[in-house]
């Protein structure tokens, strides 16, 4: 961006507005040639965009490193047992007082209802022939029943249609409450869930960026343009995903194409602002429409090339993940971020000059005034209190964020799948049943894998393995199962905890269990523990992984871009460090909201990768947006002098891309599964005190107080002498604003 000395036009005298906009001879055709392509491309596309669901998996097993030990015993099963990998339903039926002689034969002629269902094998009656009770199906009190119904069917969508067969070839008698429960169950309401969670995360987020760009332009045709251009890029990029994920085997679930979704609006809208801005100020210093959108985009683009360059080289990292499901957001978030970078130097111009010619220079006319407006007046006594007090501006911003960071202490992984969900849901009501009427670990039991290298396995090999299991505390049962491998040589237990299996103390039991039987076992015998409550511990642990990993990778790479924009070591160091101090904030209030005010049981081991990725990349984009302007127009003032007018000059359009970003991170709140709510509000509340702490405090403070030395290693002296000050006969000129 340029400084007013770049314009050429002498300080205090307002450009003279014509009365009506010049065409500026520009290439229309090459304009109306953008559109048409965009049109075209969105066209072929867009059925594709309704289509991304299809090839979508949500099973966290399908994400985890395939040298996780439940992932072994997925593998293992469906290799080497006739019956395969299976993912049992549970169907669970009550009767207050106890389940009469009737309710026995009608559930024993619902299991041969069961038997016929496509994706599943022969399920097991909770009671025989005669009418007795199978030890483990029906509770002690007789009230509660259990019918398992092993899913074969892979894949999230057959899933949930095989479990959707289960539910309709049910036919409970009268009275008897009915839920279908366990891992299959589970699975199924969470693709539910997320069946349309795209079309209503897409049309909220447009609602609610057309109504924040309202009131930023006060014009309805200049707030629908950069729609118009964020949704054609997504319709592109959305396109692209559903190629790769149906025919080039890209791995896609349904969190990572809504974050897709989010950060393109967030992001695009933010870059549209920008590009806008900066076209208005060049109108108003020559109303032609294609000298001034050439002049806007050459002088705009670096900053929004290497915003958006930070962003992708944030999501680049996710690669280095161990963890799947943060893995696959790096390439949607690289085709999404790309996307909007195209559609932003391509389609926005063109939209620009075609459609918002005269909104543009009626707004232009309007902000080009002297500069009396209550807005400008608040932003020139903002930017005098920091500036007179920075090391007290600098204090009192640093220790309002580590009152904040203390809430950090309030973390603790919640891994539990009854947590998940912010509404109620058949699998849940189900496994409270459940977990009232029998040992609590019965929904999700364990599945422990037993190998023997010297030969067939022996059943004393089995049972060995399952007196080392029971040595382990809150372990009810720990059975042998009666089939074995095509080849003999393993075997399998079935254990089930005598506690929640998904709560920290149900994983530390699994983890128990993967220690006991790491040594003592007989010469040639190996085991390995998998079952769904399994895949939860190895997510947690990838994602612990993930974190340490991520972070400093994360870091680095935001270093190396810093210092190639702005060609300097310091100023790079301290944005980082007002990022970081930012997320640590942010991040501890946010738990403290999640725990003593929502009383909410902790956090997904997920979420902090997500939160510190959003945070630290897209808060490093707004000091960006300051710190280009600052060192644009230090190269005619001194640096001190330059951060005041680039934070008088940038503080509009920084602050409304702020708010449309918050805004728009704030939709994650809507959607039914906890771990997107906090992610959606940790962002939201961390870009907020970004865009009003970091950005017009913090930065500018220790920019005014480093002076020239923000530069360094770069020799640079400030200028000896400064602009002449504006006479006070005729009103000074001020940058329009956005």
């Amino acid at each position: 961006m340029r400084s007013e000395a770049d314009t050429g036009h002498t300080p205090g005298r307002k450009a003279e507005q014509p009365s009506a906009p010049s065409p500026g001879g520009g290439p229309r055709l090459l304009l109306w040639f953008v559109v048409v392509g965009w049109l075209l491309a969105a066209g072929l596309l867009s059925p594709f965009q309704g289509k991304l669901q299809n090839v979508t998996s949500n099973a966290a097993a399908a994400f985890l490193p395939a040298s996780a030990p439940s992932a072994q015993v997925s593998r293992l099963l469906a290799q080497r047992f006739p019956d395969g990998d299976t993912l049992p339903a549970l169907v669970v039926q009550r009767r207050a007082g106890g389940l009469t002689a009737a309710d026995r034969g009608a559930l024993l002629a619902q299991t041969a209802r069961l038997d016929a269902v496509p994706g599943t094998r022969t399920p097991t009656a909770p009671f025989t022939a005669d009418g007795r009770p199978v030890p483990g199906l029906v509770s002690a009190d007789g009230s509660v029943a259990v019918t398992v119904v092993p899913v074969t069917a892979t894949g999230g969508h057959q899933v949930r249609d095989t479990v959707d067969a289960v539910r309709a070839a049910l036919s409970p008698p009268l009275g008897v409450r009915t839920y279908v429960s366990g891992p299959a169950g589970i699975s199924a309401d969470a693709i539910a869930i997320f069946s349309d969670v795209d079309f209503r995360l897409l049309a909220a987020t447009a609602a609610l960026v057309l109504l924040l760009l309202l009131v930023v332009y006060r014009s309805p045709l200049l707030a629908v343009v950069p729609l118009v251009v964020v949704g054609f890029a997504y319709v592109l990029a959305a396109g692209i995903v559903y190629a790769l994920a149906a025919h080039a085997g890209l791995l896609i679930n349904s969190q990572a194409t809504s974050l897709m979704l989010i950060l393109m609006f967030g992001a695009g809208t933010d870059y549209c602002l920008l590009m806008t801005a900066r076209y208005q100020e060049e109108l108003a210093a020559d109303p032609a429409a294609w000298p001034a959108l050439r002049r806007a985009v050459r002088r705009v683009w670096p900053t929004i090339f290497f915003s958006g360059l930070t962003v992708m080289a944030s999501l680049s990292a996710l690669f280095a993940a161990r963890l799947g499901s943060t893995r696959v957001l790096g390439p949607a978030g690289l085709i999404g971020t790309a996307c909007v970078l195209l559609s932003t130097f391509t389609l926005m111009p063109a939209l620009l000059v075609l459609l918002g010619h005269r909104a543009l220079l009626r707004r232009t006319a309007a902000s080009s005034r002297p500069a009396t407006g209550p807005v400008r007046r608040a932003w020139e006594r903002t930017a005098g209190a920091v500036l007179r007090r920075p090391w007290w501006a600098t204090a009192a911003t640093l220790l309002f964020f580590a009152v904040g960071a203390t809430g950090v202490s309030r973390a603790v992984d919640d891994m539990s799948l009854l947590h998940a969900f912010r509404e109620p849901t058949s699998s849940a009501a189900g496994y409270r049943v459940l977990a009232d009427a029998f040992p609590a670990g019965t929904a999700a039991p364990l599945t422990v894998v037993v190998e023997g290298a010297d030969g067939p396995l022996r059943t004393a090999d089995l049972t060995g393995v399952a007196a080392r299991v029971r040595t382990v505390p809150d372990i009810a049962s720990a059975a042998p199962q009666p089939v074995r491998s095509t080849d003999g040589r393993a075997g399998r237990l079935q254990v089930v905890l005598d506690t929640d299996p998904y709560d920290a103390t149900g994983l530390d039991r699994v983890a128990g269990i993967r220690h006991a039987l790491s040594s003592g076992l007989p010469s040639g015998v190996r085991a390995v523990v998998g079952g769904d409550p399994a895949v939860q511990l190895d997510t947690q642990q990838a994602a612990d992984r993930d974190l340490r990993v991520l972070v400093p990778l994360i870091l680095a790479i935001i270093m190396v871009v810093l210092v190639a924009l702005l060609r300097a070591v310091v100023a790079p160091l301290y944005l980082i460090a007002t990022v970081i101090v930012s997320f640590f904030g942010a991040f501890g209030i946010s738990l403290y909201v999640f725990r003593d005010l929502l009383g909410q049981h902790g956090v997904n081991p997920v979420e902090p990768t997500f939160a510190f990725l959003f945070l630290v990349a897209l808060g490093v984009d707004y000091n960006i947006f300051l710190m280009a302007r600052v060192r644009e127009d230090a190269r005619t003032h001194d640096t001190r002098t330059a951060v005041r007018t680039a934070l008088l000059s940038t503080g509009s359009v920084i602050t409304s891309a702020g708010l449309v970003l918050a805004g728009t991170f704030s939709i994650l709140m809507i959607l039914p599964l906890v771990m997107l709510f906090q992610l959606g509000f940790t962002v939201a509340l961390g870009v907020l005190l970004d865009t009003v702490l970091v950005r017009v405090v913090l930065v500018p403070a220790i920019t005014y107080l480093l002076g020239e030395k923000a530069w360094w290693p770069a020799r640079r002296t400030a200028p000896t002498t400064a602009p002449a000050p504006p006479s006070p006969l005729r009103p000074r000129r001020s940058r329009p604003r956005p």
